[in-house]
């Protein structure tokens, strides 16, 4: 079987990958002890100190910084991805008995099944696991039942051929 299909990398089409994916992944958590100890080591080289302050406001700052990292990672994350070559881009999406592939101006990827350990299905989309740890993110907007029916079968194939 042969499934093709093509979509645009849009805004929306990328808040849905990185909103689905904090799905499979779960929410990061806000690294508090390296924010306190940063906010500490930067207190005690200005306390302790003889030289100028300026390395101690400097690892201060770390901190803040490592906080809005945090609270605008989405916000960040999608403006990454507006600003690459591939947004706005047409995107040609074919699945098959080899495994999936996406071409598009910029960027040609092949991803075969044997290197795909499991699947999660989300209520937007499908995301693959590799076996390397990597994630990629098929919406089920740019799918019909028979490739998704596909994508079940094959990686579970792969899975047990693996064993």
């Amino acid at each position: 079987m042969l499934f093709q299909s093509t979509f645009v990398l849009s805004r929306e089409h990328f808040e849905e990958c990185f909103d689905q994916s904090l799905l499979v992944a779960g929410k990061p958590a806000l690294r508090y002890k390296l924010m306190v100890f940063l906010l500490i080591a930067g207190g005690a080289i200005i306390i302790l100190g003889n030289q100028q302050k300026t390395v101690g406001l400097f690892i201060m700052s770390l901190s803040f910084v490592e906080y809005f990292s945090f609270r605008y990672r989405r916000a960040w994350w999608l403006m990454r991805q507006m600003w690459s070559k591939n947004s706005h881009n047409t995107v040609t999406l074919t699945i098959s008995e080899r495994g999936v592939k996406t071409e598009s101006l910029h960027h040609n990827s092949e991803l075969l099944w044997d290197e795909v350990k499991q699947w999660v299905e989300t209520p937007k989309g499908i995301m693959l696991l590799l076996q390397n740890g990597a994630k990629n993110y098929l919406s089920k907007a740019s799918l019909n039942e028979q490739a998704i029916a596909l994508i079940k079968l094959k990686v579970a194939e792969a899975v047990i051929e693996k064993q």
